[in-house]
């Protein structure tokens, strides 16, 4: 007689047993751990000082630890004004920008401040660019006012000498040329945060910034967004215009007084930067 089919059919033995799903997630996983650091040793405790206290030390701490980086930066994008003291301070404000947005779990600090240090070839190429147009300042005198009015059409508003050189190829230091004509120009200030119109005229903004007061303004000035740029050079008299008021800042710009000096708190910070951090 056959043998039944049924016989030849291999029954799985009952002790063989399969994990079951939480066996199987006790299991070691070959995946790091999440939110590892990746912040360097070399910078780890002045970083970590600095972010539990970011006082003036911490902070002078902190920089000096990472002056390898902010040199290696101005090696590399600075150009032939890596030395100027002027980027070097720009460094070091884009350096203190930079960690204030550092995440140690997504990348290594000297690689996040390289990355932000970047900003140093646009700043270098605005110290090294001169533009120079022959001298027929009533030609250019002309041909900028025509400039200034096209613009305002277009913005609505006063533009700044930044965008009127954009807009007309002249460099600002021909534009302060045009307008002054030779005339000796009023140092001004910018109006600290809290004073009234009215109550004692303007408060002096920068104080004893030495020979390179000029080049620390145009620096800040560079780094600002048109409507700052229009505030900082009508409020000190930059770039051969008259100094004015917050109001007659706010009636160019078509913005309230408070906003004009709201600004000016804003931009009196950065100035305030250079004496702060003890640059240049």
């Amino acid at each position: 007689m056959a043998k039944s089919l049924f016989n030849q059919v291999a029954i799985p033995s009952k002790s063989t047993k399969q994990p079951d799903l939480p066996e199987l997630q006790r299991q070691p996983a070959a995946i790091p751990k999440a939110g590892k650091s990746l912040l360097e040793e070399q910078f780890a405790q002045p970083y970590l000082a600095w972010q539990r206290t970011p006082d003036p030390d911490s902070t002078q701490t902190l920089l000096d630890a990472l002056r390898p980086v902010t040199n290696s930066a101005l090696r590399a994008f600075g150009g032939p004004s890596a030395t100027s003291p002027t980027l070097k301070s720009q460094a070091k404000i884009l350096a203190l920008d930079a960690l204030k947005s550092y995440d140690e779990t997504k990348a290594p600090l000297k690689a996040h401040i390289m990355s932000r240090l970047q900003r140093l070839r646009r700043v270098a190429a605005q110290q090294r660019q001169v533009i120079h147009v022959p001298e027929q300042v009533s030609m250019d005198q002309t041909a900028t006012e025509a400039a200034r009015k096209e613009l305002e059409e277009q913005l609505e508003r006063e533009p700044s000498d930044g965008e009127l050189a954009d807009y007309t190829g002249l460099s600002i230091k021909r534009l302060r040329h045009i307008r002054t004509g030779g005339r000796p120009v009023a140092e001004s200030t910018i109006m600290r945060a809290g004073q009234e119109e009215g109550s004692g005229g303007y408060e002096p903004g920068v104080r004893q910034l030495g020979d390179r007061k000029d080049e620390w303004q145009e620096l800040v000035y560079s780094d600002i967004d048109p409507t700052n740029q229009l505030i900082l050079e009508r409020s000190m008299g930059m770039h051969g215009h008259v100094p004015q008021k917050p109001s007659e800042i706010a009636r160019l710009l078509k913005i309230s007084p408070a906003a004009v000096s709201h600004r000016m708190a804003q931009i009196q910070q950065k100035l305030d930067q250079r004496d702060q951090l003890g640059m240049l």
